[in-house]
């Protein structure tokens, strides 16, 4: 159970932190191949480039789960304890909605890219291996938000119960 929980609590970042890591890595090795070998890597821009997709579209559910979403904080708190909570739940489930728009188009590319078997031009990977960080990415940013609605709800029964008690 605690490892679930720790998954739960920080799976996309470590993923995150590591496809950094390695991009990094990637581009300092290109300018030290480009500046004192004379000579530059084929195949590192590609290689960035992809594991730069995969990090912005895990973003989103990362965001998601920390609430580091664009918010108007002011605004919120003006409100009172149960408004500020309901508003909070309709935007989970505005993007709830959008995400499960989405995902059915993420793969329908997906899956036309495995048909086609299109390849990626330096490095010969498969590029279902890029289309798939949309699905993911989508498929996590709606378990984070239903994740939110939950949370909000508890939170907000909690609010309720501290401020009927003062």
């Amino acid at each position: 159970m605690k490892v679930i929980k720790w998954l739960d609590e920080n799976l996309e970042e470590i993923i995150m932190i590591v496809l950094c890591g390695i991009m990094a890595c990637i581009m300092i090795l290109q300018v030290i191949m480009r500046y004192a070998f004379r000579n530059s890597l084929s195949w590192s821009e590609e290689l960035t480039r992809f594991l730069f997709i995969w990090s912005a579209f895990l973003s989103i559910s990362f965001c998601t789960r920390k609430k580091l979403n664009i918010q108007i904080t002011m605004l919120l708190e003006a409100l009172p304890v149960r408004i500020r909570y309901i508003l909070m739940i309709i935007v989970d489930v505005i993007m709830v909605c959008l995400f499960a728009y989405l995902t059915p188009s993420a793969i329908s590319y997906l899956q036309q890219t495995i048909a086609n078997n299109q390849l990626s031009t330096a490095l010969r990977l498969p590029m279902a291996v890029v289309y798939l960080a949309p699905v993911v990415g989508f498929i996590l940013a709606i378990i984070r938000h239903l994740q939110s609605i939950l949370f909000d709800i508890r939170d907000m029964k909690k609010a309720i119960a501290e401020e009927s008690a003062k």
